[in-house]
Formats: structure tokens, C-alpha cells, sequence
């Protein structure tokens, strides 16, 4: 049988991943970490059923202890986002399951966040609020090293709603 050139392909022959519920929601799934990442100081003010958090007027013990979940839920989204082994249900996993170049799909949604945090992070830094979040992203991830994004992702204001048939 004589081999045809790499080049040609023909529609049979073209391999189309069938749109499914579960591929759509894994793809929710990333677009959500990336958002609640990326701008993870305006997911701060809000609590998710539409009323805000005032942060001026927390008192001290109340202030301490938003404070320490705020950390552990950015360090949970850098797990999802940035562990570089394939774990159940991180970013790397889920893009080996979900593009064709898992590796360099995830590497290149890391990029891009990235730059979309710094972006978000110096907003936040210079509004001076969440002092004790701040320094600890100074502290503990070279944001400094990080190049920041030239302009704001739409994403920063894309709605989640619950659509009720």
C-alpha cells in the first residue's frame, strides 16, 4: 500500500473529539480556577450570593481569620493550577484528558495566568488592602519575576448564572 504524504488529510480521516457534558464541564472547571486565580482579589469581596464582604469594617479577629482562608484557598488554586505532575483533577490532568498537547496546553493556560495574577496583584496592592495577603504573595511566589499581562482578560468579568430549564 503506497503512503500518502503527511500533509493531505482527508475529512474521513480527521479525528473530531465529540462535544460532550463532561468535556464542557471540564473545560467550566478550568475557565473557573482560572478566573478565581487571576483576579483572586475581587473573588475576595465577594461571597457568591450577590452581597459583598465590607474588608474596612472587619474587626481584628474577623480580619485574622479571612485572612488565613484567603491563603488557603489562593494556595489551593495554585495546586490545581500549577502542580506539574498529573494528580486526579489538576490542571495538568485534565489537560492531558482534554487537548491533544496535554503538556503544552497547561503550560500555555499557566502562562497566561500568570500575567493575568500579576496584573491583578499590583491592582490590589495599590488600592492597599489585604496587607497580610499581599505580603504573603511577596513572600512566597516570585511575583516580582513575573511578567504582567499588557491588558485585563475578559474574563475578569464573565457571570456564572444557574440556568434553570
Amino acid at each position: 500500500m503506497k503512503e500518502r504524504p503527511a500533509t493531505l488529510l482527508i475529512a474521513e480521516e480527521i479525528h473530531m473529539v465529540p462535544e460532550t457534558p463532561e468535556r464542557n464541564l471540564w473545560f467550566a472547571v478550568i475557565e473557573r480556577a482560572l478566573k478565581d486565580y487571576c483576579f483572586f482579589f475581587d473573588r475576595l469581596l465577594n461571597t457568591g450570593n450577590g452581597s459583598l464582604v465590607i474588608y474596612e469594617r472587619m474587626n481584628d479577629n474577623y480580619r485574622q481569620s479571612f485572612h488565613l482562608k484567603a491563603i488557603a484557598e489562593l494556595n489551593r488554586l495554585r495546586w490545581f493550577l500549577f502542580t506539574r505532575e498529573q494528580v486526579p483533577f489538576n490542571l495538568e490532568y485534565l489537560a492531558e484528558q482534554l487537548y491533544d498537547d496535554g503538556v503544552g496546553a497547561a503550560q500555555s493556560i499557566r502562562a497566561v495566568a500568570i500575567k493575568q495574577f500579576k496584573r491583578h496583584f499590583l491592582e490590589a496592592e495599590a488600592a492597599n488592602k489585604f496587607e497580610h495577603i499581599i505580603r504573603y504573595v511577596r513572600e512566597n511566589i516570585a511575583i516580582d519575576k513575573m511578567e504582567t499581562a499588557e491588558t485585563e482578560s475578559t474574563l475578569r468579568h464573565k457571570r456564572y448564572r444557574l440556568i434553570v430549564d
